[in-house]
């Protein structure tokens, strides 16, 4: 019976290149979690983000900048434009990462409860909120460090004492 299977898998095969006749092998669940790890430990050395590894994101604004804390739901108005302006009374500058961003796509997920991609409009208008979008956690920093009236999210981990951190989202646990 095993030599009219091989015989079947091998004449189904047949147009194919021979590097692929080769014979089905088993697979043990030790060699497979080992190189399901390899898999992703090698993903992660490369840069590709994990959500169940993700540090918490710090909210940060200017050191001169009035306001020492904000909720969650304060910072997600201002994202989404129905908070334009800070209260000492100067225009709110948001800045943003460029979406393929994972800190942007987990700030958006778990802050403004959007996609990534997702344009906000100012409400009961068509006007488009606006956002700078840089490029770095480091070009980040120096933006906020010079803008008194910008806000931003970054890796906690990133933050430095040029900035002053109003809000953490914790680790994500997904």
């Amino acid at each position: 019976m095993a030599a009219l299977i091989e015989k079947a898998t091998m004449d189904f095969l047949h147009p194919l290149p021979d590097y692929f006749k080769t014979r089905p092998t088993t697979v043990n669940s030790s060699s497979l979690i080992r190189g399901l790890l390899t898999c992703f430990l090698g993903l992660s050395m490369w840069g590709v983000p994990s959500i169940a590894l993700a540090e918490p994101i710090a909210i940060i604004v200017n050191i001169k900048n009035h306001i020492s804390s904000l909720r969650a739901a304060t910072i997600a108005s201002m994202y989404r434009g129905e908070e334009l302006h800070w209260p000492h009374g100067k225009r709110i500058k948001l800045v943003n990462r460029e979406i393929s961003s994972f800190v942007r796509n987990r700030f958006y997920r778990e802050i403004l409860n959007a996609k990534p991609d997702r344009k906000f409009y100012r409400p009961g208008t068509p006007i488009a909120v606006h956002s700078l979008i840089q490029r770095s956690d480091e070009a980040v920093i120096r933006f906020v460090a010079s803008i008194e009236d910008a806000i931003r999210y970054v890796e906690l981990s990133k933050v430095t004492d040029r900035v002053k951190v109003i809000f953490v989202l914790p680790s994500g646990e997904d």
